[in-house]
């Protein structure tokens, strides 16, 4: 397949990119090349990861990858190209162009689409096929990264998103717990009262945005952002509406409330989850990716909540956000490498697989499928809340609003997000912002 530009790195990042060794150890497979093996003769391929550290930072995918690599020694090892997300973004935009992507590669929603159109992914259609165990698990999470004719990716994870929040602190401010059916006038309420008690209401940070806005995802999505997607995305979308002002307007009223950190520009999200570990802030909006984190710290205490009802809003209310994470790609180049190929498939079979399920739900993690018999602990307190909250049975979100924009709008996004709950933009500024990113 010929393959088009994807839309250059600036020169400057490039220049950044060269003098930093960016492009060190972006050791993917060219079709030109046979795949490489290492001293044990296992077929080795590469996983492209969004993290420096994945031990500690991706303990389950760590697990998973360790898992594949000890049950397959000697036959096929996977080993990882890792960084912070920015540089990894990076990375992967130089990989590309340079014909040295690697086989394995995690993308961020918004991106993906960039690459597939620039043909440097296989089309995993075949893989599905052939595997119909893993394409019934994923009971169609995997519909994410589909574009009608290529399946780009497969869902990293799923992600459940929403607010936590310390039921020890709203036991001793004398408040009840917020419901399924909390309105958002009785969150201004819950909050001033947790204001009242000492403590910050809920903790956010706004540097690193893209961290800190899961919460939000729900308000979007309660003030109609699926059923109108189509107007949110491609080269004509625009966010100057009434049902979108009125979502920025109770952003606004969270924080003319006093719902957040005082010293909120200064901080980032894991100064805020520290806030909330800490018994200091008594909710935090963020995923199950921190559920083991806040068992360690919270224990029994911790609630998981969707977040307020809005009572001006005609869109559906009952919505919770189970979603499909951003998705795992293959190189196209595997496609003429059969040693690759069958590397990477056999890594997908495992990854996708019970086995994988079960070391991430042991790592309080939500895996991207669904298979019978596999659950949490009953010490695995911030996971069972999830689960106890999506026993509801309420309809989820194709994706997350945030991962159905291009990546101009997703940063007008974020910055809208924060520069409304600082006051740097009214509601109608923020979304001409994001207007006119839609725009350019």
């Amino acid at each position: 397949m010929k393959k088009k530009s994807l839309k250059k790195v600036t020169s400057a990042v490039l220049v950044a990119a060269m003098s930093m060794g960016l492009l060190a150890g972006c050791g993917g497979s060219k079709s030109s090349e046979e795949a490489k093996t290492d001293a044990d003769g296992a077929t080795v391929i590469k996983f492209g990861i969004h993290v420096a550290n994945p031990k500690k930072q991706e303990t389950v995918t760590y697990n998973i990858v360790q898992g594949f690599n000890k049950e397959n020694k000697g036959k096929y090892k996977v080993e990882f190209v890792a960084a912070d997300t920015e540089a990894h973004s990076k990375n992967m935009k130089l990989a590309a162009q340079d014909g040295s992507l690697p086989e394995i590669v995690h993308l961020d929603s918004a991106e993906a689409p960039e690459y597939n159109e620039a043909g440097y992914l296989l089309d995993m259609s075949d893989f599905l096929k052939e595997n119909k165990d893993i394409d019934d698990a994923l009971d169609g999470m995997e519909d994410a990264f589909n574009d009608g004719k290529v399946q780009y990716g497969l869902p990293y994870q799923s992600n459940v998103q929403g607010f936590f929040y310390n039921k020890d602190l709203f036991d001793k401010a004398g408040i009840a717990y917020p419901t399924d059916d909390t309105t958002y006038d009785e969150f201004l309420d819950m909050i001033a009262k947790l204001k009242d008690s000492g403590v910050t209401p809920i903790a956010i940070g706004s540097k690193n945005s893209g961290y800190s806005m899961w919460e939000f995802n729900e308000f979007f999505s309660r003030y109609g952002w699926g059923d109108n997607e189509k107007s949110y995305t491609g080269d004509k979308a625009k966010y100057s509406n009434d049902d979108m002002n009125a979502c920025f307007e109770k952003i606004k009223g969270l924080a003319d409330a006093g719902a957040f950190p005082e010293n909120m520009a200064t901080i980032e999200y894991f100064d805020a989850k520290q806030l909330f570990n800490e018994g200091k802030a008594a909710m935090f909006g963020t995923g199950q990716w921190d559920c083991a984190e806040f068992d360690k710290n919270i224990g029994e205490h911790i609630g998981f909540w969707w977040g307020p009802k809005f009572e001006d809003s005609s869109y559906e209310q009952n919505i919770a956000m189970k979603v499909p994470a951003a998705p795992l790609v293959v190189s196209s180049a595997v496609k003429d490498n059969d040693k690759a190929k069958e590397a990477v498939y056999a890594f997908f079979k495992y990854y996708y697989g019970e086995e994988a399920a079960k070391i991430s739900y042991e790592g309080s993690i939500f895996p991207a499928t669904n298979y019978d018999g596999i659950a949490a602990t009953d010490s695995q307190y911030a996971m069972n809340a999830m689960i106890t909250a999506l026993g509801n049975g309420w309809k989820t979100p194709k994706a997350a609003p945030d991962q159905t924009v291009t990546p101009a709008v997703q940063e007008a996004m974020y910055d809208a997000i924060f520069g409304v709950m600082q006051g740097t933009y009214s509601p109608k500024d923020a979304l001409k912002n994001m207007d006119s990113a839609a725009a350019n």
